[in-house]
């Protein structure tokens, strides 16, 4: 685990935080996100556990993240990730890009955002994107974008591929979560 914390790291700045471990994993707080003023949320642990990929079936392991600026009021984003850890444990499978987890309430009081949307996590360079151990699966990292119902709707009615289309086109900021819903 060491050289994946290395490696996380040298992406993400030193580890600032962390909770307790809770069902073989926990979540850290990284002092570095993709922008000035954003700090990274992820799971540690998570990817000790080899999933099944739903589609191929093929083993997957797995760390979720979550950025948010560093000023953030909002407290409850580790008790997210360590929700969303724990259903991944539970159904024993690895979360897919473009999928929706939710909607399931606000996530975070006065917001619009009732669910999370899983994403390439694109505002990082493509070296961070999955870690090669040495004769092992690769881990992949896998950003939880909070979204609207209406997001969540509309990307399973219409598919991840549209909901990219439109993220690109209007480039709200994700990170961001007092935004509005982009649909």
């Amino acid at each position: 685990m060491s050289n994946y914390i290395d490696f996380l790291e040298s992406h993400l700045g030193k580890i600032e935080s962390g909770t307790s471990e809770i069902e073989g994993f926990q979540v850290a707080r990284f002092t570095k996100g993709p922008f000035q003023g954003t700090v990274v949320y992820s799971t540690l642990g998570l990817s000790h556990h080899y999933f099944k990929c739903p589609i191929s079936n093929k083993e997957i392991r797995q760390e979720l993240f979550f950025v948010s600026y560093s000023e953030s009021e909002y407290d409850n984003i580790p008790g997210i990730l360590e929700q969303v850890g724990r259903e991944a444990l539970e159904k024993h499978r690895a979360y897919l890009a473009g999928e929706v987890i939710g909607p399931r309430g606000n996530l975070f009081e006065g917001t619009q955002l009732e669910a999370l949307y899983v994403a390439v996590p694109v505002y990082f360079p493509d070296s961070f994107h999955v870690f090669y151990p040495e004769n092992d699966i690769p881990i992949v990292q896998a950003w939880l974008v909070p979204i609207t119902s209406a997001e969540a709707d509309f990307v399973r009615k219409n598919g991840w591929s549209k909901f990219e289309d439109i993220l690109e086109k209007v480039d709200p900021d994700v990170i961001d979560f007092n935004r509005s819903s982009i649909i």
